[in-house]
């Protein structure tokens, strides 16, 4: 990561949705120094980079679908989700177990994690799929979301809106759209899907659309 230029370290924070504040937190630095790093007024030092390496910059800064990040920080985990079985939970962040993501997965509050138990949102999302969540109970059309119906049943989907009333679709033709009846739990942020002994990472903090893989 020798030599990284202002251009890439600005266009790594932006696809990670940090602010300048945000990033020099991560990095246990003053805003200050920070920006100039991106102004081109000084470089990262060798510290630094290793820092920004555990953000998961790499030597090319480019689509969002990275290596994982050695790094890795706890956040609530649901297990898996099948849209056939009832949750006892009333809240995601009951959940006494924990899974370990990429630590710009799990810094921002209200973040939380679950496995995909069906193939209904392929090819987005694949069976055993690690998925993260952003906590919110506010309908957002266009977002694969996780949503509980009032028989307490969870699913992962797109939410739609047919002009009268939210509709819960899948990805997989094989499936059938149904309107959505209950509350929605969060928007997905990120997956983290596992080749064998590698791991590949997506990440978006405003939300991944169904085109993303």
């Amino acid at each position: 990561m020798e030599g990284i230029s202002a251009q890439e370290l600005r266009e790594f924070r932006k696809q990670k949705g940090f602010t300048q504040q945000e990033m020099a937190e991560k990095l246990g630095i003053k805003r200050s120094r920070y920006a100039n790093f991106e102004s081109g007024l000084s470089t990262p030092d060798q510290e630094i980079q290793v820092q920004l390496r555990a953000l998961g910059l790499s030597d090319e800064v480019g689509p969002p679908t990275i290596p994982a990040s050695q790094l890795q920080i706890p956040i609530p985990y649901l297990g898996l989700i099948s849209a056939s079985d009832p949750v006892q939970w009333t809240d995601p962040f009951e959940s006494d177990t924990f899974e370990f993501v990429p630590p710009e997965m799990g810094d921002p509050k209200g973040r939380f994690s679950c496995r995909v138990a069906s193939d209904s949102m392929m090819p987005l999302l694949q069976p055993n799929d690690l998925c993260i969540f952003q906590k919110t109970d506010v309908p957002r059309i266009g977002h694969v979301i996780l949503f509980r119906s009032f028989e307490h049943k969870i699913t992962i989907k797109l939410l739609k809106h047919d002009g009268e009333n939210f509709i819960l679709t899948p990805l997989n033709p094989r499936y059938e759209n149904v309107v959505a009846q209950g509350n929605m739990l969060g928007y997905l942020v990120g997956i983290v899907r596992e080749f064998g002994t590698q791991k590949m990472t997506l990440y978006d903090a405003t939300g991944i659309r169904h085109q993303a893989f």
